[in-house]
């Protein structure tokens, strides 16, 4: 009976629709209003999910766009488009790292206003574990129009976190080894440390370490309640050029928290800035 109960009480995703598993992806891809993106940063020309276009994962991020580092809306708009989707469309992703480059790819589509879109869990490495077929052809596509509008309430720049330090109800969260955080991994950073009142939870935690799917609502929800965020709080999250960010973003929005910010410019802009603190890493 106990067993029944616990069972009864377990959580489950706030937004189960964002994240797909292989067989509906084999199910759908071809659907008329489904686009799968392959966001890999390699492999694409050797093999791929079928009916999936290539998208570079880099090419989502301006790095010399301050202060908020994303592309142009048009010109994010216009790449969409080239790609067949519209605001109806519903965009799968996939990459072979855990999400770690689909999850920007799936930010910066709900920055711009589309929120139609999910992650295939555990990617390409789920796919191929599965012995899903794959293919070299690239599939016909039709041009589409879409249309991208800043939703602002998704992303931080500098000012905004820096205007967030130990502030009540915040939470800035970095999603950084403990290496680069300590400073024993500088990287390429001007500097260590942390950005003040920053927390660390590192990315690959919410991960199974062999599927690299992601964990239960259970786990997702007791790692981050360890680490004292809550559903009521702002959480800005940073890493080093929002890739891993975007990782405890898309965790959190499962979770169905609320008020998520991805600081794009990361620790690669923080660092550079010399009149921006930063504060040695304290393990909590």
């Amino acid at each position: 009976m106990l067993n029944a109960i616990m069972l009864a009480a377990a959580l489950t995703y706030a937004h189960p629709e964002q994240l797909v598993d292989t067989a509906w992806v084999a199910a759908h891809a071809r659907d008329a209003n489904v686009r799968v993106l392959d966001v890999r940063r390699t492999g694409y020309e050797a093999g791929h999910i079928p009916d999936a276009l290539f998208l570079d994962p880099e090419s989502v991020r301006d790095p010399q766009n301050r202060p908020t580092f994303l592309l142009a809306a048009e010109t994010f708009a216009r790449e969409m488009g080239r790609l067949g989707i519209s605001n109806r469309t519903r965009v799968i992703l996939y990459d072979d790292r855990g999400g770690l480059l689909a999850s920007r790819v799936w930010w910066v589509l709900n920055a711009y206003g589309h929120a139609n879109v999910a992650l295939v869990n555990g990617g390409w490495t789920q796919w191929t574990a599965d012995k899903r077929p794959t293919t070299t052809a690239v599939p016909p596509v039709a041009a589409a129009t879409f249309r991208a509008t800043l939703q602002r309430a998704w992303l931080a720049t500098a000012d905004d976190v820096f205007r967030a330090i130990g502030k009540p109800g915040t939470r800035i969260l970095d999603a950084r080894t403990v290496a680069e955080m300590d400073g024993s991994d500088t990287r390429l950073s001007a500097r260590g440390g942390v950005i003040p009142s920053a927390i660390g939870v590192y990315w690959e935690d919410l991960l199974d370490p062999q599927t690299k799917q992601f964990k239960s609502a259970d786990d997702l929800a007791a790692l981050y309640a360890a680490h004292g965020i809550t559903k009521a709080d702002r959480v800005i999250a940073y890493c080093w050029v929002g890739h891993r960010s975007a990782v405890d973003l898309f965790a959190l929005h499962l979770l169905g928290f609320e008020h998520l910010q991805n600081y794009l410019g990361s620790w690669e802009e923080w660092s550079a800035r010399a009149d921006l603190p930063t504060t040695p890493y304290q393990k909590r």
